[in-house]
C-alpha cells in the first residue's frame, strides 16, 4: 500500500468470500486476528495499526467482490481487469482523437456481439482519413476479451509469409517457421480454429492478400472478430462471406477546425489573429484529418509572414506529406486505363453528370462506366446525390499534380493560365490529350495585364480589380452580349495547329480569329460556353466528336446547312438566348441528349426530329416562344424524358399519348406531354390562369398509358380523374398533391402502393386507405379521419394517451406532431419561446420513475434500479434537442441504448422523428414510447445501461435526455379500460354493427379531436405501421 500511495504501482484488492466492510472495520475474523497480533507485538503496536490502516485503505479502493457470483466467471473478470491495468495501450492512438468516437462505438458494440453477426468488419474510406487510428483504438479497447489477438499494419506492402509467422507469433506466443504461403495458411487454420481471437489486418488492397490469412470463414473459433482496413471497398462482394462494412467519412468543419487548432495551437480553437487563415485552411483540407494534422503541424509556432506563404503554395502545390499518402491508391491501380481514367476526371470531369462523363470517355475506350466504378471502390472518386462524379479536393490536386509530372509523355493542361500559354502559341501541344479554360476565371484570379503578341490581337488592359463591377453588366439575365466579348483577347487559329491529337477541349468564353481549317479533328468533348458566333461553319469537322456544349452561346441558327456529327451523343445549346431555329438533326443519328433549355427565342424546331431514333433526354424548360412541336416528334421511339417546364406559350402537342408505353420517366410542367417508354408520368396540365374547359374536357377523356406505372398530377386544376384509371394494371404511385379544384376519385387500381392527396381541399370523399396514403391538410375528410383515428386508438395503451394528454395540458396542438411508426409511438414539440418548453413531462407521482440527465454530452449511465420480479415490458424516452439548418430528415441520425451487462443494445433510427428545420425553431422536445419485444435486448433490475447519440454530422445536439422504464403491471388504465369494454361491449352484439362502429368512431373522435391524419401506411402483414 506504501507504493500505491507513492503511484508506484496499482493495488486491486480482490474480495474471495470476504465482505469489504469487514475489511475496511476490521470486525468478524479480523477483529479475531487483530486481537492475537495486539498481544503478539505488543511492542510494536505502531506497527499493527499500520496495517489497520493499510486494510481499511484496501477496503477504499475499487475492486472486486465475489458476493453469490460464479467462481469462473469471477477469475474471468479477475484476468479481463488485470490485464486492461497492465498493458492499457497497444497502440499508440493521436491524443487529439477527434469526431470518431461514434464509430468507435458502434465498431465495439459489433464486437461485444460474441458469436451473434457477421465475423469481419470492412473498414474503408479515402487514404488519410483516419481508418488505421480507428482500428488501433478498437484494438486497445477490446483485445483483452479475446484468447489470441494480432494487428498486422501495414499489409499491402509487407512480405506475405512474414505477416503470416507474425500472426502465429502473436496468436501462440512462440515463432513458428513458415516456407512458404500455403504452408502458412494451413498453420493459422490449426491456430484459429480453437481459440477466440481478434485480428486487424490493416491496408489490405486486394482479396488475394486476405485469403492468404483468412481462406475460409468457417475456419475462425465461434466469437472471433477480423477487422479490415482498406481503400477498396469493393474487395468484398454483396454474396461473400458474412461481414459488415463502416465507412470512414470526413470530419466536419466543426471538428475539422478543433484538429487543425490542436496540431497547429495546442488547443481547441484558433489563437486571435489567425482565425481566418484558420478557416481557409479547413476549408482547403477538406475534413481529411491527415490533411489537417500535417499542415497544422508544420505550421506550429510559425509567424504570420510564413503562414502566407503556406496558403499561397497550397493553392498551386499538394503538401508532400498528404501526397505521398494519397497516391499509394493511384498507385496501385492496375494497368495504364484506370490511371488514365483517373487522371482525365481530376483534371477535366470532376462535377460532370456522371452519365455525360461516361459517354465522353466511352469515346476513347469502352468500359468507362465499369473503371468508374473500379475507382469508387477504391475511394478515389464518389457518385454524388445528383448523380455527379465527385472527388475530394486533395485527391483532386494529387491527381493533377501526377499529370502535371507526366506532362512530357501525355499533356492534361487544367490551369487557365497554363492553357492560356498554350492556346498563344508558345509551348509545344503536340502530346496534348486535354486543355480546359476559362477567360472569366483566367481574368478575374490571374492576370494583372494581357500583352499583344505578333498572334494576338489584344486590348491592353490593366489589373482587372475593376472586374466585380464590370462582370454584372457583362450578363444580362444570364445573355452573353455580344458587344462586350471584345473585352477579351482574340487568339489565333494558329494555336490549332500542333493540337493533332487532343481529345478534350474546354475554350470557354474564348474568341479567335484566322481559320479553323486546323481545327482539331479528334475531339471526343468540345465544350465552349459563350461562343460569340452566330452560327458554326461547316467546314469545321467534328465526326469523332460525342459531347458538344454550347451554353450560353449567341447562335441564331446553329448551323450554316445540315451539320454531319455521325457519333455525337450530346448536345446541349442550353441559354443560348438569341438562338431562333434548331440545325437539320438527320446528321446526327446518334443523338440521345438534346438540351435547349431557356432558349427564349427559339420558335422552330426541324421536322427532322422525328429521325432521331436514338433519343432519350429532350429538354425544352422555358423555351416561351415555342408555340408547337412538329408531329415528327411522335416517331421519338426512344424517348425517355421530356421537359415542357415553362413553355407558357405552347398551345397543344401533336403526339398520340394513347399509343405510348414504356419504362421510364417524363418531367413536364405546364403542359400536357408524353413520350413512348413511361412508367412515370408527372402531368401539371395548365397553371390555372390559362385553365379551360376545353382543355379540361380532352384530359378527362383520352386515354393513359396501359404500361403506367407512376401518374403526377400534383398543382393542376383538375377535377376529376377519368374513369379508365382503374384499368391501369401496373399502376403503383398516384400523387394528386396540391390539386385544389379535385372534388371526387374514381374506383382506383386495387394494387396501387401510394396516394397522395395532401392539400386537395375540394375532395369530398377518400376510398379506403391503401398501404401509403399521404392526407397532409385533409382534416375535412371526416370518414377517413374517423376510421384512421379508430385504427390508432386500438394500438396505443395507457402510457401513450398519457403523453398526449401532458403535451395537450401545455402547448397548442400546432406545434407538435405525433407518429406511430414500426412499432414506436413518438411526439415531437416544437419550442419558439423559451416559454413554450414543457414545464414537467411527467406527473409529480412518477417523478422517482424516472431517471434524468439534464447536460447531456456524450453518454448517459445509470443502474437500474426496479421492484423484485417487475419484468420491463417497455421505456419512455424523453428528449430536448436543438437542430441547425444542415439537419436532413434522412441524415443518419441514432439513439442507442446498452444494457451493458447483457452486451446487447437497441439501436432506434432517429428520423422517425417527424420533425424538420424551421427557422425561429429554439428547440424540439420529444417522446418516445416503446414496447419490448421480439428480439430485443432484455432489461432487468441492476442492469448497467448507457444511452448514447451517434450522428454522422454535428446538425442534432441533444440537450436533455430522461428515460422511465415501464413495468408489467403498470401497462393498465381505467380510463382506457372503460374504454375497451365500451366497445367490446357494442362488438359483442351482432345484431347492432352499426351502433358498434358509431361507438367506436365516437371514441376514436373524442380522444383525437384535435388531431388529423397526415400520413398513412399499412405494413404487408396487415398492421398499422406509420401514422
Amino acid at each position: 500500500m506504501e507504493r500505491n500511495r507513492n503511484a508506484d504501482c496499482i493495488v486491486f484488492p480482490v474480495f474471495y468470500h470476504v465482505d469489504p466492510s469487514e475489511v475496511r472495520n476490521q470486525t468478524g475474523s479480523f477483529a479475531a486476528a487483530f486481537v492475537e497480533h495486539e498481544k503478539h507485538y505488543k511492542e510494536e503496536m505502531e506497527r499493527v495499526n499500520g496495517w489497520r490502516i493499510a486494510l481499511k485503505e484496501v477496503a477504499n479502493l475499487a475492486g472486486m467482490d465475489l458476493g453469490d457470483g460464479y467462481e469462473a466467471q469471477f477469475v474471468q473478470s479477475i484476468v479481463e481487469n488485470v490485464s486492461k491495468n497492465l498493458d492499457p495501450k497497444i497502440f499508440y492512438v493521436p491524443l487529439h482523437f477527434i469526431g470518431r468516437d461514434a464509430l468507435v462505438q458502434d465498431i465495439n458494440s459489433w464486437l461485444e456481439h460474441g458469436s451473434h453477426g457477421p465475423a469481419i468488419a470492412l473498414l474503408y474510406g479515402i487514404g488519410g482519413v483516419g481508418k488505421t487510428a480507428i482500428a488501433k483504438s478498437v484494438f486497445n479497447q477490446n483485445y483483452y476479451k479475446f484468447e489470441g489477438k494480432s494487428f498486422l499494419s501495414n499489409f499491402r506492402s509487407k512480405d506475405i509469409v512474414c505477416l503470416q509467422r507474425q500472426l502465429l507469433f502473436d496468436i501462440l506466443n512462440k515463432t513458428v517457421e513458415i516456407n512458404d504461403p500455403d504452408e502458412g495458411i494451413l498453420k493459422i487454420k490449426d491456430a484459429l480454429c480453437c481459440r477466440r481471437t481478434l485480428i486487424v489486418l490493416d491496408d489490405v488492397d486486394k482479396r488475394d492478400q486476405f485469403n492468404k490469412i483468412i481462406v475460409m470463414q468457417n475456419w475462425l473459433c465461434k466469437g472471433s472478430k477480423i477487422i479490415v482496413t482498406t481503400r477498396n471497398k469493393g474487395m468484398f462482394s454483396v454474396n461473400d462471406i458474412q461481414w459488415i462494412r463502416y465507412k470512414v467519412e470526413l470530419l466536419d468543419d466543426e471538428k475539422s477546425l478543433e484538429l487543425f487548432s490542436w496540431n497547429a495551437f495546442g488547443q481547441a480553437n484558433p489563437v486571435d489573429g489567425f482565425v481566418e487563415d484558420s478557416w481557409r485552411i479547413v476549408h482547403h483540407c477538406n475534413g481529411l484529418p491527415l490533411a489537417l494534422g500535417v499542415i497544422g503541424s508544420s505550421l506550429s509556432g510559425k509567424g504570420r509572414e510564413i503562414w502566407e506563404s503556406a496558403l499561397k503554395q497550397m493553392k498551386m502545390i499538394p503538401n508532400f506529406d498528404v501526397q505521398k499518402v494519397l497516391q499509394i491508391s493511384y498507385d496501385f491501380l492496375d494497368g495504364d486505363y484506370p490511371k488514365n481514367l483517373f487522371l482525365d476526371i481530376a483534371c477535366f470531369f470532376n462535377g460532370m453528370d456522371v452519365d455525360d462523363a461516361v459517354r465522353i470517355m466511352d469515346g476513347l475506350d469502352k468500359g468507362a462506366r465499369f473503371g468508374i466504378d473500379n475507382l469508387i471502390d477504391r475511394c478515389l472518386v464518389e457518385i454524388n446525390s445528383d448523380q455527379r462524379l465527385w472527388m475530394h479536393q486533395l485527391v483532386r490536386d494529387m491527381g493533377r499534380e501526377i499529370a502535371r509530372q507526366e506532362s512530357p509523355k501525355c499533356q492534361r493542361i487544367w490551369h487557365h493560365g497554363d492553357a492560356f500559354t498554350v492556346l498563344k502559341g508558345t509551348t509545344d501541344a503536340e502530346k496534348l490529350r486535354g486543355l480546359t479554360i476559362d477567360m472569366h476565371a483566367l481574368m478575374e484570379y490571374h492576370y494583372a495585364e494581357v500583352v499583344c503578341t505578333d498572334s494576338m490581337v489584344c486590348r491592353k488592359r490593366r489589373r482587372l480589380n475593376f472586374f466585380q463591377q464590370w462582370l454584372p453588366d457583362f450578363f444580362d439575365g444570364g445573355k452573353l452580349q455580344t458587344g462586350q466579348t471584345s473585352l477579351f483577347p482574340i487568339l489565333s487559329t494558329d494555336a490549332f495547329r500542333n493540337m493533332s491529337d487532343v481529345k478534350f477541349l474546354q475554350l470557354n468564353y474564348t474568341n479567335f480569329h484566322g481559320s479553323f481549317e486546323h481545327f482539331p479533328k479528334n475531339l471526343i468533348w468540345l465544350c465552349w460556353h459563350g461562343l460569340s458566333w452566330s452560327s458554326i461553319p461547316n467546314h469545321i469537322c467534328l465526326e469523332k466528336l460525342v459531347v458538344l456544349d454550347l451554353s450560353r452561346s449567341c447562335l441564331v441558327d446553329a448551323w450554316k446547312g445540315k451539320p454531319f456529327l455521325p457519333k455525337l451523343k450530346i448536345l446541349d445549346i442550353r441559354h443560348s438566348r438569341d438562338l431562333i431555329r434548331t440545325p437539320d438533326f438527320s446528321g446526327l443519328p446518334a443523338l440521345e441528349k438534346l438540351i435547349l433549355e431557356d432558349c427564349i427565342c427559339l420558335v422552330q424546331i426541324h421536322e427532322s426530329i422525328g429521325d432521331l431514333q436514338r433519343l432519350l433526354i429532350l429538354n425544352l424548360r422555358n423555351c416561351t416562344s415555342l408555340m408547337e412541336l412538329p408531329e415528327e416528334m411522335s416517331r421519338l421511339n426512344s424517348l425517355q424524358e421530356l421537359v415542357l417546364d415553362g413553355c407558357s406559350n405552347l398551345n397543344s402537342l401533336n403526339m398520340e399519348l394513347e399509343h405510348h408505353q414504356g419504362r421510364k420517366l417524363l418531367q413536364s410542367d405546364g403542359i400536357v406531354g408524353s413520350t413512348s417508354f413511361i412508367t412515370s408520368l408527372p402531368l401539371k396540365l395548365f397553371s390555372p390562369s390559362r385553365f379551360s374547359t376545353r382543355k379540361m374536357l380532352r384530359f378527362t377523356s383520352f386515354s393513359l398509358p396501359r404500361f403506367l406505372e407512376s401518374l403526377d398530377l400534383s398543382g393542376t386544376p383538375i377535377r376529376f380523374l377519368p374513369e379508365s384509371i382503374k384499368d391501369l394494371g401496373l399502376l403503383r404511385h398516384l400523387y394528386l398533391r396540391n390539386c385544389k379544384m379535385l372534388q371526387a376519385l374514381p374506383e382506383l387500381p386495387s394494387h396501387l402502393d401510394s396516394l397522395d392527396v395532401s392539400f386537395c381541399y375540394s375532395l369530398q370523399r377518400l376510398p379506403n386507405p391503401n398501404s401509403w396514403t399521404e392526407g397532409d391538410g385533409c382534416d375535412h375528410l371526416v370518414e377517413f379521419q374517423d376510421r384512421i383515428k379508430q385504427e390508432l386508438m386500438q394500438n396505443l395503451d395507457s402510457h401513450m394517451f398519457r403523453i398526449i394528454e401532458t403535451v395537450c395540458a401545455q402547448t397548442q396542438t400546432s406545434k407538435f406532431k405525433i407518429t406511430f411508426m414500426d412499432g414506436i409511438f413518438n411526439v415531437a414539440v416544437y419550442v419558439f419561446d423559451k416559454d413554450e418548453m414543457l414545464r414537467g413531462f411527467y406527473e409529480e407521482e412518477e417523478e422517482d420513475k424516472w431517471l434524468i440527465q439534464n447536460e447531456f454530452v456524450d453518454n448517459f449511465s445509470f443502474k437500474i434500479s426496479s421492484p423484485p420480479a417487475h419484468r420491463i415490458w417497455g421505456y419512455t424516452l424523453f428528449t430536448r434537442f436543438c437542430m441547425t439548418s444542415e439537419y436532413a430528415l434522412l441524415d443518419p441520425f441514432y439513439i442507442i441504448i446498452r444494457n451493458n451487462t447483457s452486451g446487447r443494445y437497441l439501436r432506434c433510427q432517429a428520423y422517425l422523428l417527424p420533425v424538420s428545420y424551421k427557422r425561429g425553431v429554439r428547440e424540439f422536445q420529444s417522446f418516445m414510447h416503446r414496447k419490448l419485444g421480439g428480439d430485443d435486448p432484455t432489461f432487468d433490475n441492476g442492469d448497467e445501461v448507457s444511452i448514447s447519440v451517434r450522428r454522422k454530422k454535428p446538425a442534432i445536439q441533444i440537450r436533455t435526455i430522461g428515460v422511465q422504464w415501464l413495468h408489467e403491471e403498470e401497462g393498465k388504465d381505467d380510463d382506457i379500460q372503460s374504454k375497451d369494454e365500451v366497445i367490446n361491449a357494442h362488438n359483442s352484439s351482432d345484431d347492432d354493427d352499426d351502433a358498434a362502429h358509431v361507438a367506436k368512431v365516437e371514441i376514436a373522435s373524442r380522444i383525437f379531436r384535435n388531431y388529423y391524419c397526415g400520413f398513412y401506411c399499412k405494413s404487408n402483414d396487415g398492421n398499422i405501421d406509420r401514422i
